[in-house]
């Protein structure tokens, strides 16, 4: 919830009720009448406390194995529910399954969201699910965006079911500035009467937004909003409850948001939504709601909803004020122009500084050298360009690659510092896991998640270990890899470049799920920043999109230009000079396009896959890699864009252009370029082994 990420909002207390298995279909026990009549405070001492953080709440109805038909039908519906919410205008219910194995969902987008912002929110909530409730049958989350959303899986049927725990609530700790009895009245009369609106929604939105403007000449909005399976009378009671549960742990406070399973209430003292619901087909809110963009001026005293007519000495003093907040905001934007300017905010002064965020994962040498037999040669696992991979086991038992920069190599203290800091924020199921890093007696170390089934390129490329991946494994490597870049762009807290998506950096947990790797060479973008250039160029030849090879402009196309030729890699099974080395100048991608073009796409599978593929899917993929690898990289999809595709098989896709066949010695890297191959030859070669952590750092170049 951004409410806590700044400060500004804290949590109450959160209700868990325990609930029978048959919960998730029935109403909530309730609450005795000696209990209703405690005070507040000493209620929230008996009730059970929730990680609002989280935002995601795992029953306790059932549990279900990892190899259970029950997780593959959860998995199938998780993977497609971005799609089908976006696709049924920010609504979705149905269920996989049949028998025991039957999974049930539900999921809604909050009524202002654009399709964009909607699919964005459910992608990574249900990520998230994944991540939170691994093995539980039924759970609920409202995601960590904004504008939220709402998930919910279970064993039963929830369609048509009002459910109202758990509860989340958070408090803005400002107070309020007026008489509390007469802002009181004022509150509940709006918020209640808004809670009406939303009620009498369709059966595609229950929701309203609204604003009054109190006397002290402040204005308050509220949005409030149902699950749309819901009838008017459930939803004006979940509402209600809402408002009530707010003005119970709440009260005098400056705003905040309660959420339930089956309803959401907000209000604040700002407006905190959108005017209108952008790109979504969805039903416009009642014409009660109010949602223009300039606030009324204020109404006489205990006035509830403005209808627009007021005095004009009110408006003077309302455009007067105005006017100075505007100066006000003006002042502030150039001071902090100027204040950019002067100091990049993404830069860190000194080593101390940056490592501070992750000073939680810093270890002792003394535990690295006893987790290793200090750096036994019979614990090396690869060696890379700068340096060694060690197999090593913490005294918990847990496995773990240690990353052992050389003291001569090009990855400097700045390259180390930014792994460090930039992986520790990152949490992802896509991305492999920072455990903790060492910067003593001179040596740089990063600890991660060892990686038992090593990294992609050992199999894919591989004659014999490559019949491991059939089809399906494989479309479940390209989805993973293209979910864990999407959160590199755009659903983690940081902006991400990757700048070295290639095979060797995908490495395979015991499940061959992928895990992106290596981001010694990552570049931090700023909220607004769409591209950026560098003299200094970095990556591995092959992978590099023309413009950032050529002209050094790298952006989050630039990565989608790696993942297409990695796409094609998969499905081909060949590395992308494959045919350059064999056939004399012709990179994959020329290869690939030829066949597209000559309606003859199958002729450059795999021959290990055989007959055991999803044609359809084969050609979806290949089709997307196209998309990936054009020369305009305005031509190029987003991330977003990819995921969706991968997740609908009947989204149609534009007709790619012709890919940027750009050729050069694969020997010999265009001047300025340090080539970051080392990786190459490790996992080709026989008698070398291989790094599990596929690491090969080169130097970063300065933002």
């Amino acid at each position: 919830m951004t409410y806590t990420e700044d400060g500004s909002y804290v949590s109450s207390s959160t209700m868990e009720l325990k609930q029978p298995a048959s919960a998730m279909s029935a109403q909530p026990p309730s609450i005795p009448p000696f209990l209703l009549r405690l005070p507040s405070v000493l209620l929230c001492l008996l009730i059970l406390t929730f990680d609002l953080s989280n935002a995601q709440f795992c029953y306790d109805t059932g549990n279900f194995t990892a190899a259970s038909t029950y997780a593959k039908n959860r998995e199938l519906v998780l993977s497609s529910l971005p799609s089908d919410v976006t696709s049924k205008g920010g609504f979705y219910s149905g269920n996989v399954g049949n028998g025991s194995d039957v999974v049930y969902v539900l999921s809604f987008c909050r009524g202002d969201s654009s399709n964009d912002s909607c699919f964005k929110c459910i992608n990574s909530t249900a990520e998230d699910l994944r991540i939170k409730c691994p093995y539980q049958k039924a759970a609920v989350t409202w995601g960590t965006e904004d504008p939220p959303c709402i998930i919910r899986y279970a064993d039963v049927p929830m369609y048509g079911v009002k459910q109202t725990y758990p509860t989340q609530r958070f408090y803005n700790t400002g107070n309020i500035s007026m008489d509390q009895d007469q802002f009181d009245l004022i509150w509940r009369n709006f918020t209640e009467e808004l809670a009406t609106t939303a009620s009498m929604g369709t059966s595609k939105l229950k929701f309203a937004t609204g604003r009054t403007v109190l006397p002290n000449f402040q204005t308050m909005f509220a949005l409030l909003q149902c699950s749309p399976d819901l009838n008017q009378t459930d939803c004006q009671s979940c509402l209600r409850e809402c408002i009530n549960d707010y003005q119970d742990c709440c009260r005098g406070k400056q705003g905040g948001p309660v959420q339930k399973p089956s309803c959401i209430f907000r209000w604040d003292l700002y407006r905190f939504f959108n005017s209108d619901p952008i790109n979504l087909p969805l039903s416009p809110p009642p014409p009660t709601a109010v949602t223009q963009a300039d606030p009324p001026a204020p109404p006489p005293a205990n006035a509830q909803v403005t209808n627009g007519n007021i005095s004009k000495s009110v408006r003077i003093v309302v455009a007067v004020v105005g006017s100075v907040a505007l100066f006000v905001v003006a002042i502030v934007s150039v001071c902090c122009l100027i204040r950019r300017r002067r100091s990049n905010p993404l830069m860190v002064s000194t080593a101390k500084d940056e490592v501070k965020t992750a000073e939680s994962l810093q270890f002792k040498i003394s535990e690295i050298r006893a987790a290793t037999n200090s750096f036994a040669e019979g614990n090396k696992l690869g060696e890379g360009g700068f340096g060694k991979v060690y197999r090593g086991r913490l005294p918990n038992g847990q496995e773990i690659a240690v990353k052992r920069l050389s003291q001569s190599s090009g990855q400097g203290l700045q390259e180390f510092k930014n792994e460090i800091v930039l992986v520790a924020k990152l949490q992802h199921r896509n991305l492999v896991r920072l455990l903790g890093f060492c910067f003593e007696e001179g040596e740089k170390l990063l600890v991660y998640e060892l990686m038992p089934n090593k990294s992609l390129d050992y199999f894919v490329f591989d004659l014999e270990k490559s019949k491991q991946l059939d089809w399906p494994r494989r479309y479940n490597i390209i989805s993973g890899i293209a979910r864990g870049m999407l959160y590199l762009h755009e659903d983690s807290r940081l902006r991400i470049i990757h700048r070295d998506l290639k095979a060797s950096n995908i490495l395979l947990d015991n499940n061959m799920n992928p895990k992106i790797s290596d981001f010694g060479m990552a570049r931090i973008f700023g909220v607004d920043q769409t591209n950026a250039n560098t003299r200094r160029i970095v990556g591995t030849y092959g992978y590099m999109s023309p413009e950032y090879a050529m002209h050094g402009q790298f952006s989050q196309k630039s990565d989608v230009y790696s993942f297409g030729v990695l796409l094609l890699e998969i499905i081909c099974g060949k590395r992308n000079d494959y045919y350059y080395q064999s056939d004399g100048g012709e990179a994959l991608a020329s290869y690939a396009w030829k066949h597209w073009r000559d309606n003859v796409p199958w002729e450059i599978l795999d021959p290990v896959l055989g007959e055991s593929y999803s044609r359809s899917q084969v050609l979806r993929c290949i089709h997307i890699g196209f998309l990936c690898v054009q020369e305009d990289l305005a031509n190029r999809p987003t991330m977003a864009s990819i995921v969706l595709a991968l997740s609908s098989q009947t989204l149609s896709l534009p007709v790619p252009r012709e890919p940027a066949f750009f050729l050069r010695s694969w020997t010999e890297p265009p001047r300025n370029i340090i080539a970051n191959d080392q990786g190459h030859d490790q996992n080709t070669s026989g008698s070398t082994p291989l790094s599990v952590n596929g690491v090969s750092i080169t130097e970063l170049s300065p933002r």
